[in-house]
């Protein structure tokens, strides 16, 4: 048991009471409907090419990255042929040695 100057409990504070919090603005306006803001002609124009030019830059991408890829599978079927040519000159050799 802890030793305390009185046994009584402590005094009772009234508690404070909550302050209304004010309201967060982040700096961002909510759009409805009627306060869409207008977009003209040239801005629509601006923002169709900006958007045709990021699906260019995305299709180059998968472009590149495909070629790669396809130069990459060419290469190993050229290597693939060479040991082949390699390997069955041999044997046929062989063969032609043994026969004779």
């Amino acid at each position: 048991m802890a030793y305390f100057k009185s046994n009584e409990p402590y005094p009772e504070e009234p508690y404070e009471t909550e302050e209304q919090e004010e309201e967060y603005d982040d700096g961002f306006d909510e759009l409805t409907d009627e306060e869409e803001p207008e977009i003209s002609d040239d801005e629509r124009q601006e923002i169709r090419k900006s958007r045709f030019r990021v699906a260019l830059g995305a299709g180059n991408l998968v472009a590149v990255i495909g070629g790669a890829l396809l130069i990459l599978l060419l290469v190993t079927l050229i290597i693939s042929m060479v040991y082949f040519v390699i390997n069955d000159m041999s044997r046929s050799f062989s063969l032609f040695s043994t026969n004779f």
